[in-house]
């Protein structure tokens, strides 16, 4: 499935880096340095008015000379993006934007779903299933629909149900496509409180609300309560017009956005028709620039960085105010994170056994709880399982735990208790949680302690640093559509047991594709390590079981820590959108092997 987000073209991060420094030539240069401060949301163009007449080469080379790097293709115009493309036009148009630093977001439609009449709205369904069948084919993320209006001579709570049926059906089929379904809030249904009585049928997750800039969005309790009412459904792509025309309060708007870290594009759809288009879509870039930038420097003390709080006997870890994960210590067989949220807002590991919500989940290794370290013999005894002869590792002491602006650390001490009470060893670990713009990051770091005498890690597969993913990750399964990738280029199944410096298990979770990687560190004793990789979504790093990996003797893989010694181990995981090549692990694991 393709992702939602093209994350190789933020602001041309391939090829550019924006900042003190920086070196930046081309058509680009002039504007890049304007742009002091990053945000994650981005400038783009919808093509009525401004864009309508331009073929497709001009639109792409006028996008690229004012650096506004994507674009929406609305239908009908002059750049002939159609669905009556056939497979050699639509590779065509796909590559132009491949080419080119212009990320290409989709078709604007007018497809709407407010027809009394069956066959005429079956018509508009079948007609954007089409429009969502050529955004996969030339490389969009989306397709823009309409509502769009309340017919007056059907009860309004049915034309609602209907608008909201329609488009989970196409949020059904475009997830299919890696297409994401965007309800633009347009036309007799321009009042949010009816947007939101939409959305509230139209569950599907791969459908959005494409905020419209429309007068009537400070009717009622004005802009924010009605921006409150749908900002949680909000897809990939917003509207707005000229941000210095008229009466509308963009900045307070831009502020509402920033303020929630929204992560899409905003989109110009003009109302003007200047004598020179290209300078004032560069300079609404550059309003849009500095509004941005007051948003930021006045939403700066509300960005609480990294926060930790204890919440009901865990350990609640708050990234910029989301939840990122909790740590789960008190009367537990082991340690453990969940949930674990994706860059997408979204968990990415399973729910079971912690929660039995989801039928597409396998209620199987009832020991696979989220996110986890343990080893499955240890001096003998199972701390892996869960089983009646399993040991423990049970919380003993928290050594930090801080918050702040840049980071968050958890530092512990734990003890590995036997069946029968006796102390194996003791270790400490010690979490950092960052906070950054591309993706989330965990550091996990421990270090075992033979406290208690000489402890032998033996050799089995059965651990140890791990996570059990999504099932949609997953590569096999009813709903698995997961794929695996390692450091050697290895993928899929081919990767179990297989040795490498990191590992990336990707798929597609709420109509988005997500991945996790995880970096072994340099310094580990016997990197790089073997991967214990299994189709069904459980995703460890095992530097221990080499009879099982490599079919050598027993205890080939053990490792003996002598009584009074530590043995340590470090492990980045990198939370990242699409696949290995889009969240450039690659590169992330570089600067993380580069650390001490």
């Amino acid at each position: 499935m393709n992702k939602i987000i093209t994350s190789r073209r933020y602001f041309l991060k391939d090829s550019l880096i924006f900042g003190a420094g920086t070196l930046v030539v081309g058509p680009l240069a002039k504007w890049s340095r304007s742009m002091e401060v990053l945000t994650r949301m981005r400038f783009g163009l919808v093509t009525y008015l401004w864009g309508q007449d331009w073929d497709l080469p001009t639109l792409i080379a006028n996008c690229e000379k004012t650096g506004v790097l994507g674009v929406e293709l609305r239908t009908e115009h002059a750049h002939g993006v159609e669905s009556n493309l056939n497979a050699s036009q639509r590779r065509e148009v796909k590559k132009r934007f491949d080419d080119s630093p212009v990320t290409l977001l989709g078709p604007g439609t007018n497809f709407a779903f407010h027809y009394p009449d069956p066959s005429r709205l079956r018509k508009e369904i079948e007609g954007a299933k089409e429009y969502i069948k050529l955004s996969k084919d030339i490389g969009g993320t989306g397709v823009k629909v309409k509502p769009n209006d309340l017919p007056k001579n059907v009860p309004q709570e049915k034309t609602i149900e209907q608008i909201g049926k329609s488009l989970n059906e196409l949020g059904r089929f475009g997830a299919d496509y890696g297409q994401q379904i965007r309800l633009e809030v347009h036309g007799g249904c321009s009042r949010l409180p009816i947007i939101k009585a939409i959305m509230d049928v139209a569950d599907n997750p791969n459908v959005g609300v494409c905020w419209n800039s429309n007068e009537q969005d400070l009717e009622g309790q004005g802009l924010e309560y009605n921006f409150n009412l749908v900002k949680d459904r909000f897809g990939d792509t917003v509207h707005v017009r000229e941000l210095n025309i008229g009466n509308y309060p963009y900045q307070e708007l831009m502020n509402l956005f920033v303020a929630m870290d929204y992560k899409g594009w905003v989109l110009l759809e003009a109302r003007t028709k200047p004598d020179d288009r290209v300078k004032a879509l560069a300079e609404q870039r550059q309003v849009f620039e500095r509004m941005v930038a007051k948003a930021q420097a006045g939403n700066a003390s509300g960005r609480d960085g990294v926060k930790i709080d204890d919440v009901d006997n865990k350990l609640r870890v708050t990234i910029n105010g989301r939840l990122f994960t909790e740590y789960n210590y008190q009367d537990m067989p082991r340690p453990f994170f969940y949930p674990v949220i994706g860059p997408t807002g979204v968990p990415v590991t399973r729910n079971w056994p912690m929660k039995d919500i989801d039928p597409n989940e396998a209620k199987d290794h009832v020991h696979h709880k989220s996110l986890w370290f343990t080893h499955g013999e240890i001096n003998g005894v199972d701390f892996w399982g869960e089983g009646s002869g399993s040991g423990k590792v049970v919380h003993d002491k928290f050594l930090k735990v801080s918050s702040g602006p840049e980071m968050g650390e958890i530092i512990s001490n734990n003890k590995y208790v036997a069946k029968d009470g006796k102390v194996i060893c003791t270790d400490m670990r010690t979490h950092k949680f960052y906070n950054t713009k591309d993706g989330e990051i965990m550091d996990f770091e421990i270090s075992i302690h033979a406290s208690e005498g000489k402890v032998v890690m033996g050799d089995t597969k059965e651990g140890s640093m791990a996570v059990r993913l999504a099932p949609t990750m997953r590569l096999k399964g009813k709903v698995g559509k997961g794929h695996i990738v390692n450091s050697e280029g290895q993928t899929d199944g081919s990767t179990w047991g297989k040795r490498a410096a990191w590992c990336d298990y990707y798929g597609p979770v709420e109509g988005q594709v997500v991945g996790v990687a995880i970096f072994d560190h340099p310094s580990n004793p016997k990197h790089p390590t073997w991967w214990h990789v299994r189709d069904y979504g459980l995703f460890a790093a095992n530097p221990f079981g080499v009879h099982d990996f490599e079919r050598k003797p027993e205890g080939t893989g053990d490792i003996t820590i002598p009584a009074g010694e530590s043995l340590t181990f470090k492990y980045r995981f990198y939370f990242h959108k699409g696949d290995e090549k889009q969240g450039k692990v690659a590169e992330h694991y570089r600067e993380y092997a580069a650390t001490k």
